[in-house]
């Protein structure tokens, strides 16, 4: 616990001064971590004897951030998805060059894809986010609302946890952890919304939608996990695993929260 709690007195404050600055200190931000996940995902398929393509999955996820980070000021949605259409292509005939492996191929563009989309595809979100206000004050809202939904799920869970939320997924997680951070999440998104002008019912329903999507995020990564056969993604994070056991739910987070804001709030 200490040496969890000295990595994020660490990180957090960097991580938090990043968003709120942008430019290429929050790019070069998203890189580093999006290339540690997928490397990670990657490397847990490699654990079930599954070749993806490590380069193309790779390249294809800085093409998308880079991607994002640059034409945010443009229509970017088709082009965004043009990208994502090559990167599939690029998959299928990269799999041709993955040696003694024909009868496997069809699994090996599936995780190759899963790793682009999962990562790299939805990792662009947190560009979109903190475009859509001065020093990125919706992103902002998104991890401090999930950092409360996942410190006081945690906490409560340890402490008070008797009823299994999902025992053949995650075996740890209670429900009485999940209700106390859905909880706290929506009062962290109240209290950050107050203080950043944000519309309180907006502030509460995104809330509420976040004290949800992040907390599937969070078993969807547990169930990768369960059938990769380990228990952290990596060891890359001293004394919290991976950097996707950190960014679990985040990753599905983003893009709820992105349309949300550009459908409902912005429009």
């Amino acid at each position: 616990m200490q040496l969890r709690a000295t990595v994020a007195l660490i990180f957090v404050p960097l991580i938090i001064l990043c968003v709120y600055y942008g430019g290429i200190p929050f790019l070069v931000l998203i890189l580093f971590l999006a290339l540690a996940s997928i490397n990670e995902f990657y490397n847990m398929m490699r654990n079930k004897d599954f070749h993806p393509a490590y380069w193309v999955g790779n390249f294809f996820t800085i093409f998308f951030i880079v991607f994002a980070y640059y034409a945010l000021k443009r229509n970017w949605e088709p082009a965004h998805s043009a990208i994502f259409t090559g990167a599939a292509l690029a998959t299928m005939i990269a799999t041709l060059f993955l040696k003694q492996r024909p009868k496997e191929a069809i699994v090996d563009i599936a995780v190759t894809l899963l790793g682009m989309i999962y990562i790299g595809w939805f990792f662009s979100y947190f560009l979109f986010i903190r475009a859509l206000t001065d020093h990125g004050g919706y992103l902002l809202f998104m991890m401090v609302t999930i950092w409360a939904l996942d410190t006081i799920a945690y906490f409560i869970g340890k402490r008070f946890g008797k009823h299994k939320l999902w025992p053949s997924v995650s075996p740890q997680k209670s429900i009485e952890g999940a209700a106390a951070g859905f909880i706290f999440c929506l009062i962290a998104a109240a209290v950050f919304g107050y203080y950043a002008g944000f519309e309180m019912a907006h502030s509460l329903i995104l809330g509420a939608i976040i004290g949800i999507v992040a907390q599937f995020g969070d078993l969807v990564e547990s169930l990768i996990k369960r059938d990769a056969g380990v228990k952290d993604a990596s060891s890359l994070v001293p004394g919290h695993g991976g950097m996707l056991d950190r960014l679990d739910s985040f990753i599905l987070a983003a893009p709820v929260v992105y349309y949300y804001l550009v459908w409902i709030i912005l429009k």
